[in-house]
């Protein structure tokens, strides 16, 4: 049990620090290809436990393995004032701060991080399609029912194809076991409408998934017969996008539920990454690529995310001075992005809030 937890803490920081890093190196290229001066790149945060100085650029290593950053000559939000820039950039000429390059080349390099997220994922999932050599068909034809669960108290039966799940006025079609899955566990503890296709005839059944305390994921309470089909290399190629396409529009819905103030009881911190890292370490290699490249896409969807202190919030006021052409004023942009950094924390700590009450829960 503790050789586990530390295999699942090594492939937890290990699995991170390749994140950060592919995505300050996106930022790094990006800014170099424009001729943006570029003090520090730093893997994790705090104090400095390895330095190197490059031509111009000091590559460090620091203590807290929990992010990074790509330090650039007039990176601080536009701002203009040369008293409100640090020291150092004083002796950088302007013409390469990244403030005084043309907005798209500014917009590459504050979007050159998520990109580089989304292509280390998309290696990742093409990669375990190739390593596989096949893909799971599983068709949402119900072989057994589970006794003393929803399904069987719903009345569902053996042969029952699942066509269209209902929560909350969100409808959704399915193909798979996985898109049953994958919807209740987007509308936990909700009463679900299940229309199913019983001997040609359409049947709605209601029912509320239960939670399982041992995968912590909802379900309903049946199995369905699944095969594996074996398939070409370049067909995996297809297959590893595809899956990464899935999981990305599951995010989207996911972060859009949590716009509309739903599933905040579902998100997890850092505590509860390494559980599920410690978890699926000890299942394999493809188990933990999968994870690995699950959470660079998250990490890369959420850097998108319009908020001042993200990259994506930092892309749309750049948007924005570009249409109304004009400087938004960088003492109110300072604030906002303090105010986001707020924000962000907050939303830190209730996660890692749940993670502890799942935890000892």
């Amino acid at each position: 049990m503790e050789m586990n937890i530390v295999i699942g803490l090594i492939a937890f920081v290990f699995m991170l620090g390749v994140i950060v890093l592919i995505h300050e190196f996106g930022h790094y290229i990006a800014a170099k290809k424009f001729g943006v001066y570029v003090r520090e790149f730093s893997l994790g945060m705090g104090p400095a436990l390895w330095q190197k100085q490059g031509k111009e650029t000091v590559f460090s290593i620091r203590a807290i393995p929990f992010g990074g950053y790509c330090m650039m000559a007039g990176e601080a939000d536009n701002v203009e004032d040369e008293e409100d820039q640090e020291d150092w950039q004083h002796d950088v000429p302007e013409d390469r701060w990244l403030n005084h390059k043309k907005t798209w080349q500014q917009i590459v390099v504050m979007a050159a991080g998520v990109c580089m997220n989304f292509l280390l994922a998309a290696i990742l999932y093409i990669a375990i399609a190739l390593c596989q050599g096949y893909v799971v068909v599983s068709e949402p034809v119900i072989s057994e029912v589970i006794a003393d669960t929803p399904a069987e108290t719903a009345g569902l039966q053996p042969g029952d194809r699942i066509t269209k799940l209902e929560a909350d006025g969100d409808v959704q079609t399915i193909e798979t076991q996985s898109d049953v899955t994958t919807f209740v566990n987007l509308h936990p503890g909700e009463e679900v409408q299940v229309t199913v296709d019983r001997s040609g005839q359409d049947q709605i059944l209601s029912l509320t998934p239960e939670l399982d305390e041992e995968s912590n994921v909802y379900l309903i309470g049946f199995r369905s017969s699944a095969k594996a089909v074996p398939i070409p290399w370049y067909q995996s190629i297809g297959e590893g996008l595809k899956t990464m396409w899935n999981n990305t529009t599951l995010i989207f819905r996911s972060f859009g539920m949590l716009l509309s103030g739903k599933g905040f009881e579902n998100l997890s911190g850092p505590i509860g990454i390494l559980d599920v890292t410690t978890q699926t370490a000890s299942m394999g290699l493809l188990p933990y690529l999968s994870l690995f490249a699950l959470i660079s896409l998250n990490i890369g969807i959420f850097n998108l995310i319009p908020i001042p202190a993200m990259d994506g919030g930092r892309i749309l006021i750049l948007g924005l001075e570009r249409i109304f052409r004009r400087k938004i004023n960088p003492k109110i942009v300072e604030n906002v992005i303090a105010a986001s950094f707020l924000l962000l924390i907050g939303l830190f700590l209730y996660a890692s809030f749940n993670d502890i009450m799942r935890l000892i829960g």
